[in-house]
């Protein structure tokens, strides 16, 4: 990509601690633009998962896609002070919601033994199988862009598969975490709320 791995870690580290403004402004401009630069691959994925998926008559009930908003970085690196802003692999995201398990697994399925043409697959997180102490359950892929552009050549991108009944069970925490105004979605936050959302999921689906 345009800016490597190194430079974006940089830039990261100083909107987080800088305290000279010129700095700050100059570093926020080249995450922004890295962040702009995820978005051919971003739109690449979304029309080459839809074309395998299609032919397998996918009972696909939704799909969405987005870039990382500016804010929802800056939060990721306050509350994971470990992480490196180079690391993230989900600045682009795509989500697919098919009706029930079975079309989840299959989608799973097709997507595993079929990658993409202008990707490379860089792994699967199979939250179903595994699922997140708060009872978060889905399934990401995380693609690498093959493109020949070398300003977006190399680009992370991550894809997620759910259930209607997981999508909102993952909107209900979302919401009660804007409710309440704590990072319930990190698993942070009131343990009454916690243990609430995780005592749905897990009777919901166990």
């Amino acid at each position: 990509m345009k800016y490597g791995r190194h430079q974006i870690d940089k830039a990261g580290e100083i909107i987080m601690s800088s305290k000279n403004n010129e700095d700050y402004d100059n570093a926020m401009l080249k995450i922004n633009e890295w962040r702009t630069l995820h978005l051919p691959a971003l739109d690449t994925l979304q029309k080459e998962l839809l074309s395998l998926l299609n032919p397998n008559k996918t009972d696909i009930f939704l799909t969405s896609r987005r870039l990382k908003r500016i804010t929802s970085i800056l939060y990721k690196l306050d509350i994971n002070p470990e992480m490196r802003l180079g690391g993230m692999q989900d600045i682009g995201g795509f989500r697919i919601v098919v009706n029930d398990i079975e079309a989840l697994l299959n989608t799973k399925k097709v997507l595993s033994e079929n990658i993409p043409t202008s990707f490379d697959l860089v792994k699967i997180m199979d939250y179903i199988q595994e699922p997140k102490e708060s009872g978060y359950r889905s399934i990401h892929f995380i693609y690498k862009y093959k493109s020949t552009d070398d300003n977006t050549d190399g680009a992370k991108v991550e894809l997620q598969i759910r259930t209607k009944l997981q999508h909102s069970w993952a909107m209900a925490v979302e919401t009660a975490g804007l409710i309440t105004s704590t990072p319930l979605k990190s698993s942070m936050g009131s343990d009454d709320w916690l243990t609430f959302f995780k005592i749905v999921m897990f009777s919901i689906f166990d």
